[in-house]
């Protein structure tokens, strides 16, 4: 049953039953119908249907009206409940957590809304979206005079909380054990957000863990344990200071993705297991100066991604991860030296390499020709960008380079040549930008430039196509 725009709906209330109390689906638009301040009053109940939404009732406060209806052994068999866009709706019925067979649940736009449930969350509850609540402050109200607290454990796998600026915690007294059989949790924009699990380890069925916008949040749990399934830790823009001690016992931990996490200083040195771990991204942490010891030696990882971190951010002397197929660095002038200097030609798996040439203003040659720098065969995907000085591409680099597609290079202002056109002839695309001198020696009626590029399929200079010409 879905019923919508129903401002001049006059059926009888006790008529109304007797229509609709079966139905399957079970849906009220208050849309047109704004005075709505109770269910029950027009004869609408929420007993005998699996599947519930109720949005847009600016006036509907609660469900107390229906408390007398919401019987467990009357409504035993809904398992999805919305509640969207009721603006006024400050607390969920009081039988919530026993609602047995209810497994999806959604709260979107309900402003007045403080917490999710008192006391304890429904048993059998799988997955939970909580969206844009502006007041809620706890997910679980644990109330002091509750001296029968249910220890029903808790079913939740995935967790979602997005834009709740007044959350503090999870739980108000930091008690609750929601974490049971947690495999997926997601919170993003609670700028007052303070604690995740202040009492208890980190959960250890939990595999994806996403933490975005909340710059209260300075520790996500104190330490890892050994049975943790985590495969994701991913954070970005928080107040994140260090990860919870035990990185160590992650067996099965395959990516680290950390951006825009300006109190992040380093790790704790207790390691990272080589078996699985193939991604670690750090971006845009300013304070960030030490890469761990351990990444060296980790055979497993693919992709490295070191960006806009500390000016002095360095790499261990030892080397690189020698099966890496993905590396960028931005700013890192001294891990650029240690690559350089180490041998960037020893990654014999790097496809893809992107280059950013903050602090590097000796280099006016890339690869570097005072060294004799040469570039890995297997590479597919070169970028480079804000290299101030650099005036020219050292051709025997790119030598035996036969799989290379892709050249991008930006915002390098005193570059003036490419590599020869022998070094260049598997290249499908080109793409300059912000290279003034180059773009000057690449036009077609008199750059000396052109020959070297003019076999290229795709050719794109500060976003204008130059192969194929676009038409005037």
């Amino acid at each position: 049953m879905s019923l919508s725009n129903i401002s001049k709906f006059n059926i009888p209330a006790d008529r109304t039953m007797l229509r609709f109390g079966n139905s399957k689906h079970f849906e009220i638009d208050g849309w047109g119908w704004e005075e709505l301040a109770s269910l029950s009053q027009h004869g609408f109940s929420l007993v005998g249907h699996r599947f519930i939404t109720v949005w847009r009732c600016p006036q509907l406060q609660s469900l107390e009206a229906e408390e007398a209806e919401l019987q467990p052994d009357k409504i035993s068999r809904v398992e999805y409940l919305k509640i969207a866009y009721c603006h006024r709706l400050n607390r969920l019925p009081q039988v919530l957590h026993e609602l047995t067979f209810l497994t999806v649940m959604e709260i979107d736009n309900c402003r007045s809304l403080v917490s999710f449930a008192e006391n304890d969350l429904p048993p059998n509850l799988k997955k939970l979206r909580i969206r844009d609540c502006e007041n809620l402050e706890y997910l679980v109200d644990e109330k002091e005079d509750n001296k029968c607290m249910s220890n029903t454990l808790c079913l939740l796998e995935v967790l979602e909380i997005f834009f709740c600026p007044s959350l503090t915690s999870l739980s108000s007294k930091g008690q609750k054990n929601i974490r049971n059989q947690l495999q997926f949790l997601q919170i993003t924009g609670c700028s007052k957000l303070s604690c995740l699990f202040s009492n208890t380890n980190f959960p250890i069925t939990l595999k994806l863990l996403i933490i975005g916008g909340c710059p209260e949040l300075e520790y996500i749990a104190q330490e890892f344990e050994e049975t943790a399934c985590l495969e994701s830790i991913q954070i970005f823009r928080s107040g994140i200071k260090s990860l919870p001690r035990g990185l160590d016992k992650l067996i099965h931990l395959q990516e680290i993705l950390l951006d825009s996490c300006s109190s992040l200083v380093s790790f704790e040195e207790s390691g990272l297991l080589t078996t699985s771990f193939r991604a670690f991204v750090v971006d845009g942490c300013g304070n960030f100066g030490a890469l761990p010891k351990c990444v060296v030696s980790i055979t497993s990882l693919r992709e490295l991604r070191v960006r806009n971190c500390s000016a002095d951010i360095s790499f261990t002397s030892k080397g690189f991860p020698a099966n890496l197929t993905s590396l960028a660095i931005s700013n890192a002038p001294k891990i650029y030296r240690s690559l350089a200097e180490w041998g960037l030609n020893r990654l014999t798996s790097l496809q893809e390499l992107a280059i950013g040439g903050g602090g590097c203003s000796n280099v006016v040659s890339f690869p570097e020709e005072g060294i004799g720098m040469m570039l890995p065969p297997s590479l597919t995907c070169i970028t480079l960008f804000g290299f101030e000085n650099l005036e020219f591409m050292f051709s025997e680099g790119f030598q035996e380079l036969a799989s290379l597609k892709e050249l991008v290079i930006v915002n390098c202002p005193k570059l003036k040549s490419l590599p020869e056109k022998d070094m260049l002839c598997s290249l499908g695309y080109l793409y300059i930008s912000s290279c003034p001198l180059l773009k000057e020696e690449c036009s077609s009626d008199k750059g000396r430039e052109w020959s070297k590029i003019s076999h290229i399929p795709l050719v794109q200079i500060d976003f204008k196509s130059v192969i194929p010409r676009e038409s005037d």
